[in-house]
């Protein structure tokens, strides 16, 4: 596999200069045919105009890689800028004189092949008039290295701020993922405290829910998102351990839509939904508690509610399960989600949320 990417390299960067060369070719033509429109009728070959601008072109860009390179040294940005400013100012005389001499001999060898003589006016002469269009032109060459090195710089810090932003977000989702799991930890242990002073048995099946749940928390504990199989099984432990402290009170119903079980979800997002609703809807334990999992188009519906007391405030308080699970939504689906509560008919109180499926 290595060795295949190395020979990939010199494959691409031959492809490159080929490219290179055709571009600086059709350049040169593209101006040699506006020459040969603008000299009809003067009784000029079509050909020497052509040869004309295309000997000046490919000069050009074979000098461009230099001038490049030349930059890379003496940045336009470095400082003390002064020390930038004379070396471009020699290079760009040495860009010129460079750019005249290999014009001149590939027009001689142009017309040579021909059968004619290429004449020009001295080389002095010649050199003084291309060397105001060469200024200009070294001079755009350097803006168009400033400017394309710019612009990688701050793709590179777009770049990089977005992998911040995605790891920052990623810390917080797990940091409020793990504030759950010690308050539904010491929860549950109490009612299994509670539990063990009425029915030893009933205390020692709820010890062996907690035991899968702590595995299960285990095995995904630096995911995010799980399968949603994996969140309706943690979500059954947790309910079979609700249903044995509230035995012959609790009626919990579990309802999926089939087809979903693979979809990547929220890990822990269902049950801190569960234990308000319990804790808040049905604090004695009695009455009935459903969850309903549902597809809504592109999107994944969650539906929890409960025949309890009812609520009088449907605002999402600050400090509460629900508002950790609200900040978890706008760092997962930010403007994506939905998230509501809202009173139950004819009582209880009806938790919903949903968002994109993955």
């Amino acid at each position: 596999m290595a060795t295949s990417l190395k020979a990939d390299r010199p494959r691409a960067a031959r492809s490159g200069w080929v490219f290179y060369a055709a571009l600086a070719l059709l350049f040169g033509l593209y101006l040699g045919i506006n020459q040969v429109v603008g000299l009809r009728g003067t009784g000029i070959a079509g050909w020497k105009p052509m040869v004309w601008e295309i000997s000046s072109v490919v000069v050009i860009f074979a000098l461009i890689p230099l001038v490049v390179r030349f930059e890379a040294h003496f940045r336009l940005d470095a400082h003390p800028r002064w020390r930038s400013v004379i070396a471009h100012l020699s290079a760009a005389l040495i860009f010129s004189a460079l750019h005249v001499a290999g014009m001149l001999l590939l027009r001689k060898v142009a017309y040579a092949v021909a059968g004619q003589r290429y004449g020009f006016d001295s080389v002095a002469v010649q050199a003084f008039y291309e060397l105001q269009k060469d200024l200009i032109t070294y001079a755009v060459i350097l803006v168009v290295i400033f400017a394309n090195r710019e612009f990688q710089v701050r793709r590179t810090s777009d770049l990089h701020a977005a992998e911040l932003a995605a790891e920052l977000g990623q810390a917080r989702l797990k940091h409020l993922t793990a504030q759950i799991e010690p308050h539904f930890l010491f929860n549950t242990l109490n009612a299994i405290s509670n539990r063990m002073h009425e029915d030893v048995e009933a205390a020692d099946r709820m010890i062996s829910s907690l035991g899968a749940l702590m595995r299960a928390a285990y095995d995904s504990d630096n995911q995010v998102m799980v399968p949603l199989e994996r969140e309706l099984a943690w979500l059954r432990d947790y309910a079979s351990m609700m249903t044995e402290r509230f035995r012959g009170q609790l009626s919990f119903d579990l309802k999926v839509a089939p087809g979903l079980e693979a979809v990547e979800v929220p890990r822990l997002l269902l049950q801190p939904l569960v234990e308000n609703a319990l804790r808040h809807g049905l604090p004695d334990g009695r009455g009935n508690l459903t969850v309903d999992v549902a597809r809504q188009g592109t999107r994944l519906l969650y539906t929890v509610s409960d025949s309890g007391v009812g609520i009088d405030d449907t605002k999402i308080k600050r400090g509460t399960g629900l508002s950790n699970v609200a900040r978890r939504l706008e760092l997962l689906f930010p403007s994506a989600h939905a998230f509501t509560l809202a009173a139950g008919h004819p009582t209880g109180t009806v938790v919903t949320l949903s968002f994109p499926l993955a």
